[in-house]
């Protein structure tokens, strides 16, 4: 059962370890939620039942029993998951063998949204009929089916859940729309995952020589950190050479391929991921189709989030780009003026959509004296100083984090409207508005380092070397905007953070897994509350943990992925 950990005796916070001789696998990975959407990776015979449907908060107290769960199949003999992401109708995993050998797998819908959409609105009994009916015939040949005309059956089934009738004869359709079992995608040269350090020779595949005598060409960053990312209808994945690749929906250019089609149904690289200087002096095409067509990269990339339709990657160099849906400043290419006292601004293409990257460096100085009013933008923070060390992305904003530890946040409404006044009531006001450009973040205490970023669909998160974590963003509790500062969601003194084991966020929840000196694993689940003692008291222990006790106490949680309508929970022994 879940409970605070602040009203929580020590003694409860910790796992019961007993000695078992019959021991699962050495990684296993399990999950509760909607089966229907396949991310849960039963089978195409377990699509329409619920194994193990999430419990409220009310029904765990009442029924007196934790949230059960089910474990994912279509995980070979021998290997194991190391890394893992939930998006909205689809899970994606890093699944590595006894030698070393990484293969990207895939279940759900990883190239659908508007379908996963309409499906959750209709009655359960019609929803069962369109996924049944919307699978590949069993028993048949994906090549065979796809030269067959859908039956009357499947015809319905498309009608209902709003399929556009072609999509019965497109072969990648067919294999890759509707996955109800891990599938692996092939990328070359194989996935990265965090904590891998990137060898020399990457470095020298994206053109950068001699890092380890140059101090010129020193990378900032030499070892990955995220490299997986879902969302919805889809998947971000960075290869072993600090490639990045994606596919899935690409209506507002949200894979960066530089195209705009409905989908990327192979994975492919990002365009663009370079710097504006670096295009020039490499680039082949001319004016705008210079960026679009630049298909290099100047450095490994290190790091990926994904929103609802726009992406943002980090470079070796500390470099961060956006691609994808920018109508409301998701991209980050405004500038603030210098008399810019009240938020406004006014730059001709800040809001618009990408299907490349652009280079994201628009970060002024909060603390800036220099000044004048000669100046029309605001003083920049220095070349070293704007260095991104961590970034992560919300459903329609970004947030990034700097080398002087400075944290910015930029995209639809995530930042309060000064000219908004609640005793003033104005229909047509609101008391947050989009930003453009990265604006800094106020509200976290003096020198203390912030070590993670994670963010939510509409919170995001930042864990400080103390042990602390402060959020900015919309309530839980209540649909209440609070991005003027951060505030804390967790006091110092619960977590280690000498040992910090995954730091994630999904929809309306920040996750952290950290050890203890027994050995074993807490895992804290809270939320941003718009009250304050919620906020002081709101750590909470999931209750899937009593689950994964009762089942194989040998299993410790390695990270926790919340999705749309499901949540993955990846274990190790």
């Amino acid at each position: 059962m879940s409970f605070f950990l602040h009203h929580t005796p020590r003694r409860m916070i910790r796992r019961r370890i007993i000695t078992t001789t019959n021991r699962r696998q050495m990684s296993a990975v399990y999950g509760y939620g909607a089966q229907w959407t396949g991310a849960l990776s039963r089978g195409r015979d377990n699509l329409i039942t619920d194994e193990a449907p999430e419990l409220s908060p009310e029904e765990i107290q009442q029924l007196g029993d934790p949230q059960n769960m089910i474990q994912l199949k279509g995980l070979d003999d021998g290997m194991e998951c190391v890394s893992a992401s939930a998006g909205w109708g689809h899970t994606a995993m890093i699944a590595q063998d006894r030698d070393n050998t990484r293969k990207l797998m895939v279940c759900g819908r990883p190239h659908d949204f508007q379908t996963l959409m309409r499906l959750r609105r209709l009655p359960p009994f019609i929803r069962d009929f369109c996924v049944q009916y919307s699978l590949p015939l069993e028993g048949e040949e994906i090549d065979e089916q796809s030269s067959k005309e859908p039956s009357i059956l499947q015809r319905i089934a498309s009608f209902l859940a709003g399929e556009n009738e072609v999509t019965f004869h497109e072969h990648e359709y067919r294999r890759y729309s509707n996955i109800p079992e891990m599938l692996e995608i092939k990328i070359p040269s194989g996935p990265a995952v965090e904590g891998d350090r990137i060898d020399s020779e990457v470095f020298e595949l994206h053109g950068t020589k001699n890092t380890e005598k140059s101090s010129k060409h020193q990378p900032m960053h030499t070892h990955f950190q995220n490299t997986l990312a879902t969302s919805a209808g889809t998947t971000a994945v960075i290869s072993k050479t600090g490639t990045l690749y994606m596919f899935g929906l690409n209506q507002r250019g949200q894979c960066g391929s530089g195209t705009f089609s409905p989908n990327v149904w192979d994975p492919s690289p990002i365009h663009g991921l370079a710097s504006k200087r670096y295009v020039l002096d490499h680039g082949t095409g001319i004016g705008e189709n210079l960026f679009k067509e630049f298909k290099e990269q100047e450095n490994p990339i290190v790091s990926v989030a994904l929103g609802l339709q726009h992406g943002i990657a980090l470079d070796s160099k500390g470099q961060a780009f956006c691609w994808g849906k920018g109508e409301r400043g998701q991209l980050g290419q405004g500038r603030r003026l210098a008399d810019d006292e009240e938020g406004q601004d006014d730059e001709p293409n800040e809001n618009r959509t990408f299907e490349h990257a652009l280079h994201v460096d628009n970060f002024y100085d909060p603390y800036a004296t220099t000044s004048t009013k000669e100046d029309i933008y605001a003083p920049l923070l220095s070349p070293s100083d704007s260095k991104i060390g961590l970034i992560s992305a919300g459903m329609n904003f970004s947030l990034a984090v700097t080398s002087s530890n400075l944290p910015y946040i930029w995209g639809k409404n995530c930042v309060p409207n000064p000219s908004f006044s609640a005793s003033d009531f104005n229909i047509r006001s609101k008391p947050v508005e989009d930003s453009t450009y990265p604006r800094y973040v106020p509200g976290l205490p003096a020198n203390l380092q912030i070590i993670k970023v994670a963010c939510g669909t509409h919170h995001a998160a930042m864990l400080l070397e103390d042990g602390s974590i402060w959020a900015v963003g919309v309530a839980t509790d209540s649909p209440v905007p609070m991005w003027d500062e951060a505030v804390e969601i967790l006091t110092p003194g619960i977590v280690d953070t000498s040992e910090i084991i995954s730091f994630q966020a999904g929809f309306d929840r920040t996750v952290i897994v950290s050890g203890l000196e027994s050995g074993k694993r807490q895992v804290i689940e809270i939320q941003l509350w718009s009250n304050e003692e919620l906020r002081q008291y709101g750590a909470v222990r999931p209750s899937y943990l009593d689950w994964l006790d009762q089942e194989d106490e040998s299993q410790k949680v390695l990270s926790v992925h919340r999705g749309w309508m499901h949540t993955v929970v990846v274990t190790e022994s």
